[in-house]
């Protein structure tokens, strides 16, 4: 799963993206760079370290995300023909992605001059749901406009069908309704997915606060949200800098460094998943004497195409799951002791999967 990072230059966009994932990409200036950071983290979960103390394998694998830092973006309206460039290169970059996190800047610092020249947090962040929306809609009106060419020669009603719906989307986001916000059947979801538009992506919303203003962080959430009028988005304060500076430091001076600010864990831990929780995802986990592994894959996914997730022969040559979930796991000590007690059931192929199953797939190929 991947998310992109988007925001202002210098809204602290690079610091978070370092903070949560201990990378050391260079910050403090408008990068010209065409190519984002890119990194990967691992998902918190302890669930899949107690799992793996009852199998004792080779290797424990968290589930992952990525995460992908662009430079900071430049309003499409105002912008010169070279920047106008690098921001299409740079939003190509963004089409692949699950979902977008925007970064919004609550620090203050003389030394760093908002882009827009003061702290406006509801400001920035419809200016950059704006640039999100301007982007769809020249996608839209020239897909419509090789709709229209086509039909007049194929009368194609699959072509039609998505003239209209495309229709549909611009009036949609000229009226300042990010695709998010649409209810669409679910036939259309699935044409417009092939789109990868960009304002129909869910949001996570960082306030990236100042160390000021740190105890003040879930009111200033709680008073962000009241304001926000977008729906499938989630909000979440942390301390960049402060939570970069963690990132950065040895294990054991990290734990020192927490309890002296008298937090259990970084913030970033709370942040990935907060992102986890946005795409809907749930975690199942296998576990055998090689490696214990945790996987993401969104809620209501049946047995059958967790099956294909682990590996695509355990799908096509799919017979039963064995699944036992891991709150009767951990109450039984043992695997072996799950199925003497007959806690560990057979499933189907159409069987739901839920949050926290352990599952021994059955197939054959």
């Amino acid at each position: 799963m991947h998310i992109g990072i988007v925001g202002l230059p210098f809204v602290g966009k690079t610091t978070i993206f370092n903070a949560l994932t201990s990378a050391q990409a260079k910050t403090g200036e408008y990068s010209s760079s065409k190519e984002p950071n890119r990194a990967v983290v691992k998902v918190p979960d302890s669930r899949v370290y107690k799992i793996a103390e009852m199998f004792n394998p080779k290797k424990v694998t968290p589930a992952e995300i990525e995460y992908i830092d662009v430079a900071g973006m430049v309003k499409p309206a105002e912008a010169g023909h070279g920047e106008k460039e690098k921001e299409a290169e740079l939003f190509s970059h963004l089409r692949g992605v699950d979902a977008l996190a925007y970064v919004i800047r609550l620090f203050r610092d003389e030394n760093i001059i908002h882009p827009l020249g003061s702290i406006n947090p509801l400001r920035d962040m419809e200016n950059l749901d704006l640039d999100l929306t301007i982007l769809d809609l020249e996608t839209i009106e020239k897909r419509m406009v090789k709709l229209e060419k086509s039909y007049h020669t194929t009368k194609s009603p699959e072509e039609r069908r998505e003239f209209d719906l495309l229709t549909k989307c611009k009036a949609c986001l000229e009226r300042g309704v990010p695709l998010r916000d649409v209810d669409f059947m679910p036939e259309e979801i699935r044409l417009l997915r092939g789109y990868s538009f960009l304002s129909f992506k869910p949001i996570l919303i960082i306030l990236n606060l100042g160390e000021e203003d740190l105890s003040e962080g879930e009111r200033l959430e709680k008073d962000f949200s009241s304001k926000l009028k977008f729906k499938h988005s989630l909000i979440s304060a942390i301390c960049g800098k402060l939570e970069m500076e963690i990132s950065q430091l040895e294990e054991e001076d990290r734990a020192s460094f927490l309890k002296e600010l008298g937090l259990k864990e970084p913030a970033k831990n709370r942040m990935i998943s907060t992102s986890y929780n946005l795409l809907g995802l749930i975690s199942f986990f296998t576990a055998n004497q090689n490696e214990v592994k945790a996987w993401a894959i969104p809620s209501g996914t049946k047995a059958l195409r967790a099956a294909g997730t682990v590996h695509t022969d355990m799908e096509k040559g799919f017979i039963k799951a064995e699944v036992i979930n891991y709150d009767k796991l951990i109450e039984a000590g043992s695997i072996h002791h799950a199925k003497e007690k007959g806690l560990v059931r057979l499933e189907g192929k159409d069987y739901i999967v839920q949050d926290g199953d352990l599952i021994f797939f059955r197939f054959n190929v």
